[in-house]
């Protein structure tokens, strides 16, 4: 063979072997993945029968599910499901893997959620022990893997897990709403809800309850994803940091970093040393780009976010070892509590721009967490951005939520205020409990943590206002209610920030909410955030709102009960439909609840003739009454810088706070919080003599006029008032006041009409907001009752969409709009039907709404304080 043949074999040699090398080094070694959620059995522990088994799920969805438990959420059925909770349970399933499979250098098993108290073993082997509901269990299972595999989970009862702690401790903690005799829910961690509360009912479930992941990979992988964060002050404002535990296996040497936008072009790369990424440089983690689109929350701008896309490198050329990606935000975030002429501010600043929180406090949306699907998490984002939120706190009695919610909160633009889950109760502060506490700290920090949408840690929920103000220092001896607040701090004061201050440096931390303010002592409003219970709670009037005024509203509400057409799903109408039936107050869990909701009615309202008259004016009530409270607040920017109500969802079937009800029907509450919650809105205050408009952020200054028509109820016009012109700001959140007249010139006008507010934009005549006043309470107006014909209702429907027009000859104040069924999303509903108007409302089936079993269309019908349904 001739030299220059030799050369040209060895030339092709070379590159066919760099070929071969480039292509290795442009595809990742992917990580392949087995989710093990078929084939699982359950059963009794030591009782031999077992069945199949729902993974993801707990044992009273498969106990439900096999016939073996009633539907908890019907009737009385709470009592007839505790023994659940009292038993252990085991699971079992098996699965198998390829010769192939397993002669990959790394298998590992992934539980995502063990509820709660479980050992783990693998083909006999133990592999692990879970007492935390709220962290991942990832274990290497590469020593006993084989071909065909028993995989097994033994369940220990919560109840019984925590009896020798309670009984070792010696103190029964002021866990109250703990719906047992020994409150053993304190020493375990588990989401506290499920031992009851004033508005949800005891269910101890137990289960597999977040996916099982078989993760089989390569020698080198990563555990952790890196950090993307923004700082604007900077020349290279975007770092890219590599925790120094992210990576797994000594291969790697290099990090490839690709970030790509929103239409999924390359707009930044860079391949650096690992090390230039665990401290980040110039050379690796640190780098500029050329106009980046910031992440905004809703009303504020688009919630713009880019992609980035990691790689693990065996060289600055090698191979691809690993990869993973995630959707990053840039945006920043301060939560501002500096002193002030009034006292102490308390508002978020996001990209240095002030934002009015608008939003609810969410609990978990059913008892039974597994059995939560995509579509509800979605309808729940539509219920959330239709109302106008840009914020919701996920409170600290319930769950950390799955990432996939946190996602939908990015893509919406609404803020997330995460509670750690800790809720109106001392906890433990010994070095077990720490040490289990620390690992749930950890683990949800390193999950949440590149979400641009949170927006703040807090604490806990209430719990140094319960050590400062719920008599426990009465109720406990000195020296337990000393050990409590060592406890307390030792956890909230201490471990927690300490944490943050490892693993998410830069967002704000508030160790327990309220801040400082207590709603007993007035003087105090003016220093932060608040709770404010006297509505309720001190009962005292709605109006009591329009002075009471914090800085930052993070609580107050008042209970409603469902409509009618959820009430039928839990009760019997024959039997049940009685305020004072077994059911009803069974779905009542508050000691004071209806006694409340009849005072609050009577304050306003005419007396209820019958228990759907009850149930109507419960929700006309909750709605018309918070709503005031926002609309206060607002117009109180920019010293009141938030209002979120409690609550926005339910977890079962109840009598609630709710704004919208265990069955997604959005209570009267929901809409009026829409109207409250909108970008502008009018804010009347006759007892002031003024009226404020409340403004958003507008993206330019915008000339308005406003106009006032008085009216009687037949929809006689008596007289009309215009305003001067106003220029609204733009980019601005705050309220402008206008001085009102007297706009009714006799008592016969007080009681008999009505003023009708219409706010345009002065130049294209645009209706910006509209708002309809009273002089006197609903029930003090000469309403009369509306005669045949007096009003219409037509129903259409086009496309799967109905469209339900209405005109009436005469007002009908606070108009409920029924459909007859559940699964319908109308476009309004409770409001006043002004005379000789027509109306045009839609309604769309819900995303999670069952699908229809008829064609026909429903039977709309109509109530109002003096219509009868």
């Amino acid at each position: 063979m001739n030299r220059t043949l030799l050369r040209t074999l060895y030339s092709c040699a070379l590159l066919l072997l760099t070929l071969m090398r480039s292509q290795t080094a442009a595809l990742a070694l992917p990580t392949d993945t087995l989710t093990l959620s078929r084939g699982w059995t359950f059963g009794e522990h030591g009782r031999g029968e077992t069945h199949p088994a729902t993974v993801p799920g707990v044992v009273q969805q498969d106990l439900i599910r096999l016939g073996k438990l009633p539907d908890p959420y019907y009737r009385l059925a709470e009592d007839s499901i505790q023994w659940v909770g009292e038993r252990d349970w085991d699971y079992t399933c098996t699965f198998t893997l390829s010769s192939e499979q397993l002669q990959r250098p790394s298998i590992h098993l992934l539980f995502e959620g063990l509820d709660t108290y479980a050992s783990v073993y693998l083909n006999g082997h133990k592999l692990l022990e879970a007492e935390n509901m709220f962290v991942a269990h990832e274990v290497d299972i590469r020593p006993y893997a084989q071909a065909s595999n028993r995989l097994e989970v033994r369940f220990r009862s919560p109840l019984k897990a925590a009896l020798p702690l309670y009984e070792a401790a010696g103190i029964n903690y002021p866990a109250d709403n703990d719906h047992a005799e020994k409150h053993l829910s304190v020493f375990t961690r588990k989401a506290p809800y499920h031992y009851g509360w004033d508005w949800g009912e005891r269910m101890i479930t137990i289960g597999i309850w977040r996916p099982v992941r078989v993760l089989l990979r390569g020698t080198t992988f990563f555990a952790e994803r890196p950090v993307v964060t923004y700082h604007p002050e900077r020349s290279l404002p975007i770092e890219v940091r590599l925790p120094a535990d992210a990576v797994r296996g000594t291969e790697a040497t290099h990090l490839r970093y690709h970030l790509y936008d929103a239409a999924g072009r390359l707009v930044f790369e860079r391949t650096a040393p690992l090390a230039d990424f665990i401290t980040p440089t110039e050379r690796g983690g640190l780098h500029a780009l050329a106009n980046p689109q910031l992440w905004w929350p809703k009303g504020l701008g688009k919630p713009y976010r880019y992609r980035a896309c990691f790689e693990l490198l065996e060289g600055e050329r090698g191979r691809v070892l690993d990869e993973t990606q995630c959707a990053v935000g840039l945006r920043t975030i301060e939560l501002v509590r500096e002193p002030d002429k009034d006292g102490r501010s308390f508002f978020f600043r996001v990209n240095g721009q002030p934002l009015f929180a608008k939003g609810a406090n969410y609990i978990p949306g059913t008892l039974l967490l597994p059995s939560r699907t995509e579509a509800d998490r979605k309808q729940l984002f539509d219920d959330v951005s239709s109302a106008h939120f840009n914020m919701l706190r996920v409170w600290g009695g319930g769950t950390y939520e799955e990432d996939a919610f946190y996602d939908e909160a990015d893509a919406r633009g609404i803020l997330i205020w995460q509670d750690f889950m800790f809720a109106c109760t001392a906890y433990p502060g010994d070095s077990a409990f720490l040490k289990n506490v620390q690992s749930e700290l950890v683990y949800n920090i390193r999950r949440l943590r590149q979400h641009p949408s949170l927006a703040t840690w807090c604490g806990n929920n209430e719990i140094r206002e319960g050590l400062k103000y719920w008599g426990w220092a009465k109720r406990y001896p000195k020296e337990v209610y000393e050990r409590f607040w060592h406890d307390y701090e030792a956890l909230f004061a201490g471990l927690i920030p300490k944490t943050l201050c490892q693993e998410d440096p830069l967002r704000p931390y508030i160790e327990s909410s309220p801040d400082t303010v207590n709603w007993g002592r007035p003087k105090e409003l003016g220093l932060g955030e608040s709770h404010y219970w006297g509505v309720w709670y001190g009962r005292e009037p709605f109006e009591i709102l329009r002075e009471r005024l914090p800085r930052f509203m993070s609580e107050f509400g008042v209970q409603s009960f469902p409509m009618l057409p959820s009430i039928s799903r839990f009760a019997r109408p024959e039997t049940d439909y009685v305020l004072e039936s077994e059911v009803m107050k069974a779905h009542q869990k508050s000691s004071i609840g209806n006694d409340v909701i009849l005072h609050y009615i009577r304050q306003d309202y005419p007396e209820p003739r019958d228990f759907a008259d009850f149930v109507y004016l419960s929700q006309v009530m909750q709605g018309r009454g918070i709503a005031l409270g926002i609309r206060a607040q607002r117009a109180a920017a920019p010293y009141c810088m938030g209002s979120l109500y409690w609550q926005l969802n339910d977890a079962w079937p109840a009598v609630s706070w709710s704004s919208i009800d265990y069955y997604g029907e959005w209570k009267g509450l929901h809409y009026e919080a829409k109207r409250a919650f909108a970008p502008i809105i009018l804010v009347p205050d006759t007892a002031h003599s003024q009226l404020a408009i409340a403004y958003d952020p507008q993206p330019r200054q915008r000339t308005v006029r406003l106009a006032a028509e008085v009216r009687d109820f037949s929809g006689r016009l008596l007289r009309r008032h215009t305003f001067a012109p106003k220029t609204l700001p733009a980019h601005e959140v705050g309220r402008m006041v206008l001085p009102m007249k007297e706009l009714f010139e006799s008592k016969a006008e007080r009681t008999g009409a009505y003023v009708h507010y219409e706010l345009r934009d002065a130049r294209t005549k645009t209706l910006l907001t509209e708002l309809t006043d009273y002089a006197v309470r609903p029930k003090e107006l000469r309403l009369s009752q509306p005669k045949a014909g007096d009003y219409t209702i037509q129903v259409s429907e086009r496309t799967g969409t109905l469209f339900i027009d209405i005109e009436s000859k005469t007002l009908l104040k606070d108009a409920y709009i029924d459909l007859g069924e559940t699964g319908w999303q109308l476009s309004d509903n409770f409001f006043d039907i002004l005379p000789q108007r027509r109306y045009r409302l839609r309604a769309t089936r819900r995303q999670n709404a069952p699908e229809r079993t008829t064609k026909t269309l429903p039977t709309v019908t109509l109530r109002s304080i003096t219509t009868e349904k």
